[in-house]
């Protein structure tokens, strides 16, 4: 009687499992059904503008992508673009389908540890992340990264298992395709060399050992030249690359790139933006309260399993903990700490852990899934409703260039980076991107009586170069769109230069 009982309960567990099971993958197809049909058409940044010119010509030296050229996501674009007529909106198909496929990888790492309608929960959840909606509908190749970040994830782990060759060199292969996608992803080749590590460390002799990690170099190498040296052959030589990316690298830490090197921000400031507004509120809350106060509920969970574990060294020595950790820091020594998107693996992955560590815990569990269900559900309206939002919401670049082109005066603009945006509208208005006050005072004088415009991007150039001219304009519009689909530019201010100020 009893054991009938516990056979029927059993029964119908997994009955409602596999109903539980074809709802999540149902949420999941959805969702992506959702970001192809909201892919964005705007090019809302200097980046995504080199990403979108790069589908009509290949040019590094015109920044037609930035260096190092993400060959493979542009590749990606381009299989898109045949069907696909707008090239912003062919790199947005591209980061969603990316996105879709990334469900196999990420379904397969929490199938180690859950059962497969809590694998498919897991998945669900960080398919999920209303981030991650916007990400995906916009022309930039960290959605498309993180995608294959998980694929590169999923080798790790089936090349320690496997312990073979072949797997092995999946696993350089992928973290090659990383690369391409990619290049400030590389600090999770660490993974790698933890691998390797692991792999043989009951070789007998130390040669084995170097000989393995020598010939794994070697692969790793070789598959890297892949798309290295096409981007070499497409710059005409070597020496032309090597001259490209060394003013490249040069840029990114000391002038525009946002790095520590070139920021006054105090590294306090940096992590509490990296941490609290980036990752959690932005990355994982994607701004909504409800969805914070369910993560706090999860949360407790967690931290409650963290100490009753004592900080085991197993815990530290993982993998995949060693490899976030590794990129939290690029991000925060390395990274521009105003651009979420740049922490979006680190949202990724902290969001897998966090729901693994929870649901592999049997108590509680209802509740624990309850919970999850409801973040699910929060962030899946949260990303629609701003991926909807997002396709219609006008950039404040694109509101200043409609607004210049119908200017009846004779006038010239100065800007900062919006310039390259009314390049890819092809404004024919002059208009000047300026560096330096010192340029801008010796240009200026030579325009005649043309207006003088410029943004408030310009002026706050100016002062950082301890220029102060805010008494010496005057205010003529105001152009606003969401901030978190414009970080840095979502409010332009255009002003008039007034000599007799």
């Amino acid at each position: 009687m009893i054991e009938n009982e516990f056979l029927a309960t059993k029964k119908g567990g997994m009955s409602l499992n596999r109903v539980g099971s074809v709802l999540l993958l149902l949420v999941i197809a959805v969702t992506s059904y959702f970001r192809f049909q909201y892919g964005s058409s705007f090019a809302r940044s200097w980046d995504q503008v080199d990403f979108a010119l790069a589908l009509h010509r290949f040019d590094l030296l015109a920044m037609q992508p930035h260096f190092p050229g993400y060959p493979y996501f542009i590749l990606g674009g381009l299989f898109f673009h045949q069907w696909v007529p707008d090239a912003a909106r062919a790199l947005a198909v591209f980061n969603t389908f990316m996105m879709m496929i990334a469900c196999f990888p990420i379904y397969f790492l929490a199938r180690r540890q859950l059962s497969p309608f809590y694998s498919l929960l897991s998945c669900a959840v960080v398919q999920s992340l209303a981030y991650f909606w916007i990400m995906a509908t916009e022309s930039m190749s960290e959605v498309s990264a993180v995608s294959m970040l998980w694929w590169y994830l999923w080798s790790l782990q089936f090349a320690k298992e496997k312990q073979t060759v072949s797997s092995t060199v999946l696993t350089l292969f992928l973290f090659s395709i990383l690369m391409g996608i990619r290049l400030s992803y590389v600090m999770f080749g660490i993974g790698i060399i933890l691998l390797i590590i692991y792999q043989r460390k009951t070789s007998q002799t130390k040669y084995d050992l170097w000989i393995y990690t020598v010939k794994s170099f070697i692969i790793a190498l070789l598959f890297q030249l892949i798309w290295v040296g096409g981007l070499a052959a497409s710059e005409g030589s070597i020496t032309n690359f090597i001259s490209l990316s060394i003013q490249f690298i040069f840029g990114h830490f000391n002038d525009w790139g946002g790095a520590v090197t070139a920021e006054s921000t105090s590294i306090v400031d940096r992590f509490s933006m990296l941490v609290f507004y980036n990752i959690l509120w932005i990355g994982v809350c994607g701004e909504s309260i409800y969805s914070a106060l369910f993560l706090g509920a999860i949360g407790l969970f967690f931290i409650v399993h963290l100490f009753k574990k004592r900080f085991s060294i197993t815990f530290l020595k993982n993998m995949y903990f060693i490899m976030t950790a590794s990129y939290f820091l690029w991000a925060l020594f390395a990274q521009n700490i105003e651009k979420p998107r740049h922490a979006l693996p680190l949202i990724a992955l902290v969001t897998f852990f966090i729901v693994n560590d929870v649901l592999k815990q049997r108590s509680q569990r209802k509740i624990k899934t309850i919970l999850l269900i409801l973040f699910l559900i929060t962030q899946s309206i949260n990303g629609y409703q701003f991926v909807k939002e997002k396709a219609q919401d006008v950039p404040a670049a694109y509101q200043l260039a409609e607004y210049l082109s119908r200017y009846e005066e004779p006038f010239v603009v100065y800007t900062w980076e919006e310039a390259r945006i009314m390049d890819y509208l092809k404004a024919d208005y002059p208009y000047t991107r300026l560096l330096t006050y010192d340029y801008f005072m010796s240009d200026k004088s030579q325009r005649g009586n043309k207006k003088i415009l410029l943004t408030n991007h310009v002026l706050e150039g100016f002062h950082r170069q301890g220029m102060d001219v805010y008494n010496k304009v005057n205010e003529v519009k105001t152009f606003v769109s969401n901030p978190l689909f414009d970080p840095v530019y979502h409010r332009i201010t255009l002003y008039e230069w007034n000599e007799e100020k």
